[in-house]
């Protein structure tokens, strides 16, 4: 794994959990150097927003919601991603007015579509199949795949009790029958990460080869409560969107870490097929983090 090196007395969760106590957020890290398909607007284009950790209920979680309604008033988009921690604390649907209707309600009455995943907090009230059932969270299964455009997108349940015997043949039959120019893999949990947690070697071994053999170019993910975007790994950037409105964690950058931030926000993609542009706001409309990420020839 790739660390930043440990204080001689302090472990990483411990300076973290020293920073969160001592330091104000705000300010951006830059490093150095089968759900059934629907048709796009455009089968060359796909426009949408992302974010986790959003199910706060609160003011920041509708500041945050606010600003992704007025990206898509500026130019519409196609879908938002949710990945996971949709309904705090527990998971439970009868919250999902004040976490979810309320909140994007205005998202919601443009007609634009959520695919959400599930997070660790979700599956706290009937394992979540609520919100599997539940349908503007836009679920086909625990674990589902969605083509829009020139995106597939493979949406995991990465949590402890997922059934890694059925999901990780689905996943690996599924990336190598993909035609789609660009594959996004969403789960809750951090696979690469400069945050609490820190980086995942079960998840790398269980993962890793799968997106490096067959293309995958982006995961997207929460669970961090901040912004992270890797450096590319084995041609896949790794980035977590924790800031949908949950409460903030710090960041150390390390190794791999090619821009981080401590602000709540989400990302606005847009994806031609050889291109994917990245813009990450946060819930002031400030810029955060741009990337442009270019497919290989």
């Amino acid at each position: 794994m790739d660390r930043e090196p440990a204080l001689p007395s302090l472990s990483r969760r411990q300076l973290l959990a020293l920073l969160a106590g001592g330091l104000g957020f705000g300010a951006s890290v830059a490093a150095a150097n089968a759900f059934t398909p629907v048709a796009s607007p455009s089968p060359n284009k796909l426009r949408w927003l992302a974010t986790a950790d959003s199910g706060s209920g609160d003011r920041k979680q509708q500041a945050v919601a606010d600003q992704m309604a007025a990206v898509q008033r500026r130019q519409p988009v196609d879908l938002v991603i949710l990945a996971g921690d949709n309904i705090y604390n527990d998971g439970d649907i009868s919250k999902v007015e004040a976490t979810f209707q309320r909140p994007y309600s205005a998202l919601l009455q443009a007609g634009v579509p959520f695919h959400a995943v599930l997070g660790n907090h979700d599956i706290r009230t009937a394992n979540g199949d609520p919100q599997v059932a539940y349908r503007p969270f836009g679920m086909a299964g625990r674990w589902y795949n969605l083509r829009r455009g020139p995106v597939e997108f493979f949406m995991l349940d990465t949590n402890m009790n997922a059934n890694w015997g059925q999901q990780l043949p689905w996943l690996r039959s599924s990336l190598a029958a993909s035609k789609a120019p660009w594959k996004v893999v969403v789960g809750h949990h951090p696979i690469y990460s400069a945050g609490f947690y820190g980086n995942d070697p079960v998840a790398q071994g269980r993962l890793g080869p799968l997106f490096k053999k067959y293309g995958v170019q982006l995961y997207i993910n929460g669970h961090e409560h901040d912004y992270e975007r890797t450096k590319m790994i084995d041609g896949t950037t790794y980035l977590t969107l924790g800031i949908g409105g949950a409460s903030l964690r710090p960041i150390l950058a390390n190794g791999n870490t090619a821009a981080c931030a401590s602000v709540h926000g989400f990302v606005e993609l847009e994806a031609s097929p050889t291109t994917i542009k990245i813009n990450a706001w946060d819930r002031q409309g400030k810029s955060i983090d741009q990337t442009v990420l270019v497919a290989k020839g």
